[in-house]
């Protein structure tokens, strides 16, 4: 199905347009392109005055999440292998000095500047109203970086509990959010920076960033990294990305409480989720207490309350599946432009309350999740099902 404006002639001459004055979108012949936007591959959007496309769907060499105009463009964020045990990963996939760096709950954005604004964009690729809206109080200094490097995109995950998309957040973080810059990504062909080229832009523009230690050796400081993901779990942390020197090689491994907060966020909302998001965790805890077992009491203890305790009271009380968020916005534009995007996107919200205080419009929303709440219902009033 094609995802157009009403003037479908116009996104059409724009594409072309964009096709001739962007050298990086040359890799491929015009009528490979189009082809993709006819397909729904590409999708067009607006911010303001300018004209964007985004890759809905992996295109080519492309990853989903890319997003051009005739200006510039940006990849997407790539897909990172994750590892289930720890001992056995790190050396098959670091073969070389490599840094561990903290993977902070919260939610991707790629913070690049377009024209005279600096814009967030999620992993998908939409420009976040949010991110865009708030990058200003936590990241002073992205204005002067982007003077200076201005093919470079920021890499960085918006965290804390007032923020508009996600429900798990650091323990750390008490409230609204904070930005934590943990890449730098060129445009156009991608790629990142290097370890040592990003630690020091990092310092020399006050950049908040994750925890980074090293370089650690793969065997030699199997231990070390051991009694890292340790502390993590009993922090409260998410987990950890390694990442290797040159910037070209990075895995992930999360900590048993990531995998527990998981399923006790999401299970409520099977019907809204993929089930295979649960077996997933469940595979991963299961070897996270095959290398970790000091954490198996804790781990049988806090499972069946994180499964069945919230959608529980659910039941008992009758109510809609669904999650209240607050966050806290500086222009009143954005916060509409938020509402766009939850419209757009097709994501059901309630807003309770809007309010003026201390230089910002706090708004509280409810998402409302009507395919679990039927989920569930057709469940509780008899209904069965061939499994």
């Amino acid at each position: 199905m094609l995802t157009f404006t009403e003037n479908e002639k116009e996104v059409r001459e724009y594409f072309q347009h964009c096709w001739k004055k962007n050298p990086d979108l040359k890799r491929y012949p015009l009528e490979e392109w189009e082809k993709g936007l006819q397909t729904g591959k590409i999708l067009f959007f607006t911010w303001k005055d300018k004209g964007f496309f985004r890759l809905n769907k992996d295109f080519k060499s492309f990853p989903m999440g890319t997003f051009f105009n005739d200006q510039v463009l940006v990849r997407g964020y790539p897909q990172i292998p994750r590892v289930y045990v720890l001992k056995t990963g790190l050396v098959r996939y670091m073969t070389s000095p490599f840094y561990a760096e903290e993977k902070v709950e919260g939610y991707n954005v790629r913070l690049f500047k377009v024209g005279d604004e600096i814009l967030g964009f999620t992993r998908r690729g939409f420009i976040c109203p949010f991110a865009t809206d708030r990058w200003e109080d936590f990241l002073p200094n992205l204005s002067e970086f982007f003077e200076k490097h201005p093919n470079l995109v920021v890499c960085a995950e918006v965290a804390g509990p007032e923020n508009p998309f996600v429900s798990e957040y650091p323990a750390y973080i008490k409230e609204d959010v904070n930005y934590f810059v943990f890449d730098f990504m060129k445009t156009g062909g991608g790629g990142f920076l290097s370890q040592s080229e990003k630690l020091n832009l990092l310092e020399t523009y006050g950049f908040n960033a994750p925890e980074i230690y090293g370089p650690f050796d793969p065997v030699k400081d199997y231990e070390n990294i051991r009694e890292l993901l340790r502390r993590y779990h009993q922090e409260k942390r998410e987990g950890v990305v390694f990442k290797s020197e040159d910037g070209k090689y990075r895995i992930k491994y999360v900590t048993p409480f990531s995998n527990l907060e998981d399923l006790r966020v999401v299970f409520p909302y099977l019907g809204e989720v993929d089930p295979h998001f649960i077996y997933l965790r469940l595979i991963r805890l299961a070897l996270n207490l095959y290398e970790f077992e000091e954490f198996k009491e804790e781990v049988y203890n806090k499972l069946p309350v994180n499964l069945f305790e919230e959608v529980l009271s659910f039941f008992e009380k009758n109510q809609v599946v669904s999650e209240t968020f607050r966050v806290r916005f500086k222009k009143e534009s954005s916060y509409l432009a938020m509402l766009a995007h939850f419209r757009a996107a097709k994501i059901n919200i309630e807003v309770k309350q809007v309010v003026k205080e201390k230089g910002y419009l706090k708004v509280e929303f409810v998402k409302l999740y009507p395919k679990a709440t039927q989920f569930w219902r057709s469940k509780l009033e008899g209904w069965g099902e061939v499994d």
